[in-house]
């Protein structure tokens, strides 16, 4: 049984404030960062504890050690509930 995939909007914002912090240097590389940032999350729902736990049913993935993405899961649902930029603040 595989989990859907969902971006909560406080992830779709901070995606789009990382994009917009970057897009303003690069467009191209935003791009392609927020790329990579999502092929991250995509076997999250197959591998659910790649994450370390942090709190009572919340996880955190970190990426580039740039990125770490939040999520929770149950047996129909993986969502990603935020993704923070730590190279500077949204």
């Amino acid at each position: 049984m595989s989990r859907q995939l969902v971006y909560l909007p406080g992830a779709e914002f901070d995606l789009a404030a990382i994009y917009d912090l970057i897009a303003a240097e690069s467009p191209h590389a935003a791009f392609d960062y927020i790329t990579d940032i999502v092929r991250r999350c995509e076997p999250l729902p197959f591998f659910t504890r790649l994450g370390r736990p942090i709190d009572d049913g919340l996880y955190r993935l970190s990426f580039d050690r740039r990125v770490s993405i939040y999520y929770g899961f149950d047996d129909r649902t993986l969502r990603v509930s935020a993704i923070r930029y730590l190279g500077r603040s949204l």
